[in-house]
């Protein structure tokens, strides 16, 4: 987990090939799909900080698949690149999070993911501060302390990573293994704790709050 990792759904192979030759020169990860059920088996098997779903007049029926990630509950990031302004505003009506045109520029693209995604962690730069020398940065996914990497696993950089979209409340214990392992996962209470232990140990015993009734807050000001 060293970059922010991204789902394309595309409508045909190279479709948007400029796109994400963009994405992937700047450091993303990116898996990439044609047809909606690719789409929703890698959500299965993976987690993924944002999608991106490519829509023109002949792939309507992507409406109704942002519609049912929304219904599901899933709250990672929904982009629609639109061939046309119309079906932006579709999208929008349907629950995408952000919508552009298929034809802006390279500049204005990278522009607006890094703000939808600053956006989901309510701030303004590309790092929370987690105490006084150890800050999380939200595009390379790392903890650096005094500007130095601190090596913590995947595990406990996506549960770092989530509680921080939810921080100020109490995140359930359900809700925290769903946003940290896929849903094809199994066994995910045990290891959830395991890795909490983990992050104590290497950036503090207070960083996360834990309650039994409540589950577990992020202790950041």
């Amino acid at each position: 987990m060293k970059a922010l990792r991204i789902l394309v759904l595309e409508n045909g192979l190279g479709s948007i090939s400029d796109f994400v030759e963009v994405l992937k020169s700047d450091g993303f990860y990116l898996d990439i799909c044609e047809n909606s059920n690719d789409f929703l088996e890698s959500i299965y098997n993976n987690h993924y900080d944002l999608y991106i779903i490519e829509i023109n007049e002949k792939t309507p029926q992507r409406f109704k698949l942002i519609k049912l990630l929304n219904d599901y509950q899933d709250i990672t990031m929904k982009m629609v690149i639109a061939s046309k302004p119309n079906l932006m505003k579709l999208s929008l009506f349907y629950g995408c999070d952000e919508s552009i045109l298929k034809n802006i520029d390279s500049d204005e693209t990278l522009f607006r993911i890094k703000a939808l995604i600053r956006r989901q962690f309510k701030i303004h730069s590309d790092s929370i501060c987690l105490c006084r020398n150890i800050e999380y940065d939200i595009f390379k996914k790392r903890v650096l302390k005094n500007k130095s990497e601190i090596s913590l696993g995947e595990k406990p950089l996506r549960i770092i990573d989530y509680l921080l979209k939810f921080r100020g409340f109490f995140v359930s214990s359900e809700n925290l293994e769903n946003g940290v392992y896929p849903a094809n996962s199994k066994n995910k209470n045990g290891s959830i704790r395991f890795h909490i232990h983990k992050i104590r140990q290497l950036i503090g015993e207070d960083i996360i709050i834990s309650n039994r009734t409540n589950g577990y807050k992020i202790n950041i000001h």
